[in-house]
């Protein structure tokens, strides 16, 4: 009697570990699966955000000032918008795309990543925002390598020209970075891999005075537009955009 009390504890003890440890198992699976690029969760959902981009068509852009380079500055592949190496375009073509939506408030999201064999030189990009339409102007999160020793705001993350991000916590070519930017009202914010980097007020005291020190002191009130478009910014290649989407906000 004593013995098969012994063998049902052990068999108890033995089956406890077991479910524990498949337990484990299972939750160890779920926190190693990785969503699927070009897709939202029901949390992103629930929240507002949409996709500007499905993974497999350039449907939700177009041409920032020309219909033609849409398909021929931009292509995709295995779930990526490239912006292709301007030497290998027919007449070297070259052009930025839009979103096809102009946008006010908004949390702007997606990836991008820097080819590790393009060159010479470094890969040089943007995302523009509250661009203005028919142009290829507007404000401008620099994309450049992380590195790369610039003078002057053009920098990564950087509002391009007019004002220096404070730090720049980013992954080298070949890995996947996370943009994101937030407008509200004429509150911005650039992020960066989870980390806000940089923010300003539009038309404050401090962004007009770092205008008036750039390229673009000639324009009446830059930046300062109620709306605009998003733009993906053509530079002669070597970058790769996926999960973009947006989430319109209140002023």
């Amino acid at each position: 009697m004593r013995q098969q009390k012994f063998n049902f504890a052990q068999i108890a003890i033995f089956l406890t570990v077991l479910v524990i440890f498949s337990t484990s198992a299972i939750a160890g699976g779920k926190s190693k699966t990785r969503r699927k690029p070009n897709t939202l969760t029901k949390k992103q959902i629930s929240q507002g955000f949409k996709l500007l981009f499905d993974g497999k068509t350039l449907s939700g852009f177009k041409g920032a000032t020309n219909d033609k380079v849409l398909n021929t500055c931009w292509k995709v592949d295995k779930g990526q918008i490239l912006c292709t190496n301007r030497d290998t375009r027919p007449d070297k073509l070259g052009g930025s795309i839009v979103t096809k939506d102009q946008y006010s408030s908004f949390d702007f999201r997606l990836d991008y990543k820097l080819d590790p064999d393009f060159g010479p030189g470094h890969v040089n990009s943007g995302i523009k925002y509250f661009a203005y339409p028919k142009t290829e102007l507007g404000l401008e999160y620099q994309i450049y390598d992380h590195d790369a020793k610039v003078t002057g705001p053009h920098a990564l993350a950087d509002l391009y020209d007019i004002l220096p991000a404070k730090e720049r916590p980013a992954k080298p070519r070949g890995k996947w970075n996370k943009v994101r930017i937030v407008s509200r009202g004429n509150q911005v914010e650039h992020w960066i891999n989870g980390k806000k980097v940089l923010q300003f007020v539009r038309g404050g005291e401090k962004f007009r005075e770092a205008v008036a020190k750039s390229k673009f002191k000639d324009r009446d009130k830059f930046g300062e537009a109620k709306q605009g478009y998003i733009l993906l910014q053509d530079h002669g290649g070597g970058i790769a955009f996926r999960n973009i989407k947006i989430r319109p906000l209140d002023d």
